[in-house]
């Protein structure tokens, strides 16, 4: 008889009922498997946004702290790529403080929200380093609850000496610092490179809206305002390798080049001056088309956050320029507004102005809940 009979005594036939027994068992381990794997995943994901969210009861400077869904993390930062970091210093080395609430403008309000939506799989954390008084947790739902219910924004109150330790800017805290013309500024740049230094991330300017995911600006990078300056209001250093190697050395430069009388000396230039010498690059290298360079560092082109230059600020509150801003924006992934310069203009609710368009669609909750004015 032929083996390929289909009569029940047949070779082929006596073998499927236990072939298809086989394979159905097999599909269904593979299923298992694969179910278990992306299980694992969310459970993983669901973890670390349950840092931010479960009770916590915490003994800091002989006062017990306790609450729960509150946006607090008083626990130590930890070294990650996920870190997002907005950092407020505006009481720097004020003689006397007394502890308040954070007191966040809408704008600010808007730079966060905007990033935290975007990112979700990133720790969006506001360093402050001012005092915050004991009921802070309170305040902060009635007046923000829109950041709250994120899920992935958290505040750190952190005084400035803390940030510079183990650094090797610490010895700037002995009066040098503190004598700066500009010691709110001074302080900001010293501050930013020591959380990336210490805990690697994202470091933003809350005078920014984001409008695509960090997902896709890859690691250690750092973004060009001009052709040949950089600037310090976005960057990104992994809390390893060579991103945490060069933010390393501009510290360790830092510590002796720090200059108390020029604006930014040691922010724009103290950086772009800086990846020159790391990344071995000629003095007339521009930076408008670099992109990854072979040091490991990437810098991305001006319009990738800076499309509109400080000095054309104005586009951004002139309700005739949005045309021309929104054809800038094809590769854009966070807008920087100059708050130095459009801190006092007024931005209408409802109006064709740029910034107050940029915020209704990556920050409506926020701007609508503004008023008549953002």
């Amino acid at each position: 008889m032929s083996v390929f009979s289909t009569t029940s005594d047949g070779p082929l036939t006596d073998g499927l009922p236990l072939m298809k027994k086989w394979l159905v068992l097999i599909f269904f381990l593979l299923a298992v498997c694969i179910s278990a794997y992306y299980y694992t995943i969310q459970v993983e994901q669901s973890r670390k946004l349950a840092f931010y969210n479960r009770p916590f009861v915490v003994n800091k400077k002989g006062k017990a702290r306790t609450g729960y869904a509150v946006p607090f993390i008083w626990r130590p930062i930890s070294p990650s790529p996920f870190n997002v970091f907005f950092v407020e210093t505006s009481c720097a080395f004020k003689s006397s403080v007394k502890p308040g609430f954070l007191h966040l403008s809408k704008r600010q309000a808007c730079a966060i929200y905007s990033t935290a939506v975007l990112n979700p799989r990133h720790r969006i954390i506001i360093v402050h380093t001012c005092p915050l008084i004991q009921d802070y947790s309170q305040r902060w739902e009635e007046d923000w609850p829109e950041l709250l219910s994120l899920g992935n924004v958290g505040v750190v109150e952190a005084e400035i000496p803390w940030l510079l330790s183990e650094t090797p800017v610490a010895s700037l805290l002995n009066g040098r610092l503190n004598r700066s013309a500009y010691p709110v500024e001074h302080t900001s740049d010293l501050v930013r490179l020591a959380i990336l230094y210490k805990y690697g991330g994202t470091y933003l300017d809350t005078d920014i809206i984001s409008i695509r995911p960090l997902d896709g600006l890859g690691q250690n990078y750092i973004g060009a305002q001009e052709n040949t300056v950089l600037a310090n209001g976005i960057m990104n250093f992994s809390p390893t390798d060579v991103g945490h190697q060069f933010i390393e050395e501009t510290l360790s430069t830092l510590k002796f080049s720090y200059e108390g009388s020029a604006w930014s000396a040691n922010g724009p230039e103290l950086i772009t001056n800086q990846l020159r010498k790391f990344c071995k690059l000629d003095e007339k290298d521009t930076f408008d088309k670099m992109g990854k360079l072979d040091c490991g560092l990437t810098v991305h082109p001006p319009n990738t956050f800076y499309p509109i230059p400080y000095w054309e600020w104005k586009q951004f509150v002139d309700e005739t320029s949005w045309p021309r801003i929104r054809d800038q924006l094809n590769n854009t992934y966070i807008l920087h507004f100059w708050n130095k310069l459009t801190k006092d203009t007024v931005i209408h609710v409802g109006s064709q102005q740029p910034y107050g368009i940029v915020a209704a669609n990556y920050c409506s909750p926020i701007y609508h809940k503004s008023g008549d004015v953002f």
